[in-house]
This record gives C-alpha cells, sequence and structure tokens, in this order.
C-alpha cells in the first residue's frame, strides 16, 4: 500500500490576509492537506508538485465582520518539493530531509484602497527541513519535523502582491494518522504547525507566533490490482497566538488572524508507477483580520 506524502510545511506564498497590514499573509495558509496529513511518506526519495489556486473577495476585522473593502484576491501557487527519507535511526524513527521550492503568481486588487498589484509567475520562500523523523506502526504513524523558511521571494511593503513575505520563519512540525478497519482502510489524521516570525523587512515589525492545525478522514479501496481510490473529508484551523511586536499603519499589534476550512478530496494512486495524484477543495470560515475565501489544490506524487 502506497503512503501519501504529508505536507510539513505548506503552501508558503498565499498571501490569503489584509494585504494593507505590513504584518498580512502567513508562510502556512490552511487547506493544503487533509486525509493522512500527518502519514509520513516510506523510506526513499519522492517528488511532490503541489498546485494551489487560491480566490478571496471578503477581508475581515478583528470581530470576524466583512470590512466591506471590495477586494479581489487572486493566487496560483505552484510547490516543488523533495524529499528524501533514510534508513537511518533517530530514537526509533527513520530521519528524513526535504527542501520545498515555490512558484508563485498573485493579483491583489481593491477599488476602495486603489490598489492593484500583480505579480509575474516567480520564486517564493523557499522551504528546508533539515531534520524530519518517521515513525512507523502497525496502527499509527507519527512524524516530527524542524524547518526554516527563507525570505526569497521579493517582497516590497507597498506591493500587496508580493511573492515573499519578507522575514525569516522557524517551523515545528508534529502530527500522526490512527488507522482502522482491515488492511488500515480507515485513517483519522491531525498534523500541527507552530510558527515563529522574524522581522520583516522594510516595517521592522515580527509577525506574532501562529499555531495551525489540519487533518482528515477518510476510507481507502482498491479499484482494481494497479488502482487505489481514498474519497474524504478534509479540515483546517490557524490561529496567530503571540501579538505582532509593535503598531503601525494598517497594524493592530493586538488584533490576531484566525481562520477555519473544511472541504472534501479524492485521492487515485497507480500503483505500478508509484504514482498518484490528489484533488482537493477546502472553504474558509470564521476569519478575522484575514481574508475569507476558498482554495483547489491538485498535487502529484511520484515515489522513487
Amino acid at each position: 500500500m502506497m503512503k501519501t506524502l504529508p505536507l510539513s510545511f505548506a503552501l508558503t506564498a498565499i498571501m490569503a490576509s489584509s494585504a494593507f497590514a505590513a504584518t498580512s499573509g502567513s508562510h502556512y495558509p490552511i487547506g493544503g492537506e487533509g486525509v493522512m496529513a500527518g502519514t509520513p511518506p516510506p523510506p526513499g526519495v519522492h517528488y511532490r508538485m503541489y498546485n494551489t489556486w487560491y480566490s478571496a473577495d471578503k477581508l475581515t476585522d478583528n470581530n470576524g465582520d466583512d470590512t466591506g473593502l471590495d477586494v479581489d484576491i487572486d493566487a496560483y501557487v505552484q510547490l516543488h518539493r523533495l524529499v528524501h527519507v533514510t534508513d537511518k535511526k533517530l530514537f526509533g524513527a527513520n530521519w528524513a530531509y526535504n527542501v520545498i521550492v515555490p512558484m508563485v503568481h498573485e493579483k491583489f486588487s481593491s477599488n476602495a484602497l486603489g490598489i492593484h498589484d500583480n505579480t509575474s509567475f516567480s520564486l517564493g520562500d523557499v522551504v528546508l527541513e533539515p531534520l524530519a523523523l518517521f515513525w512507523y506502526g502497525e496502527e499509527f504513524d507519527a512524524c516530527l519535523g524542524l524547518a526554516a523558511i527563507a525570505p526569497t521571494g521579493d517582497y516590497d511593503a507597498h506591493d500587496a502582491a508580493s511573492a515573499g513575505m519578507g522575514f525569516w520563519s522557524g517551523m515545528l512540525t508534529l502530527g500522526g494518522t490512527y488507522y482502522m478497519g482491515d488492511n488500515r482502510s480507515w485513517s483519522a489524521s491531525i498534523l500541527t504547525r507552530t510558527i515563529y516570525n522574524g522581522k520583516q523587512d522594510d516595517t521592522n515589525i515580527r509577525p506574532g507566533a501562529e499555531f495551525a492545525v489540519e487533518g482528515g478522514i477518510g476510507k481507502q479501496f482498491a479499484l482494481n490490482d494497479r488502482w487505489l481510490a481514498r474519497p474524504g473529508i478534509s479540515y483546517g484551523a490557524s490561529w496567530q497566538i503571540s501579538d505582532d511586536s509593535k503598531d503601525a499603519p494598517g497594524v493592530v499589534a493586538d488584533h490576531h488572524k484566525e481562520s477555519y476550512s473544511v472541504g472534501a478530496e479524492l485521492n487515485l494512486m497507480y500503483l505500478p508507477w508509484h504514482l498518484q495524484g490528489n484533488l482537493r477543495y477546502a472553504t474558509e470560515f470564521g476569519a478575522k483580520n484575514t481574508s475569507e475565501g476558498s482554495s483547489v489544490v491538485f498535487t502529484l506524487t511520484k515515489s522513487f
């Protein structure tokens, strides 16, 4: 049985937040993973390409109400991820490392704000994960990772569609998947990220720390001796858990971002080629101090 490759570090460059705020956006917008999010890939080399389309026409305030600013946000992010899971053991887990290289195209417009910004398809902020630990069990798999997110994408505090965020981040990932039924056909997963941010270029503001959780419930079954299918339901939530370092124009330090999402997905695996594709739709709700929209994510994974 092939295992899905979790998105330990997610859609790095979607600026899904109020673009006039200096610390808008996040290095980890929710909605990128769902069913079997906490399942580590098996030993070997894995390549995965994520394609995410995000759109939103609503910005929310500190009470979760629509600001009425008549915004239009459209983003396409293509992530290229390479993972090597080794046979080396540490604390009973397989040691792994990986890199994620994002390419970003984003448009942001608001007649009320007089903003009409657009970025070409360009490099976003690269994710480097030198340490990941994967545990494999009969009923439960688990993963832990430490990563750095580098500000390699172009950033301009006056450009709402910048490809980069303008600051370094460190990220701790912890999660797992519990399996039920014959041949572990049912799964319930949870994957958490805790993100600590550095100071942002140009603004000299340190965005507050964040905590995100994603996961899903799914059922896997064989279509024939070559194909496996796994439909499921996904969820996500994200909270800013500490204040920004200071107030600034458009920024209130103790106004925290918050968002939730729910979605559905279908994963197909072609066993002879060790190839799988996953299509997910997720919609956001309950957002505060950020945008509220929807996303479509299509991923291709090739294991070697």
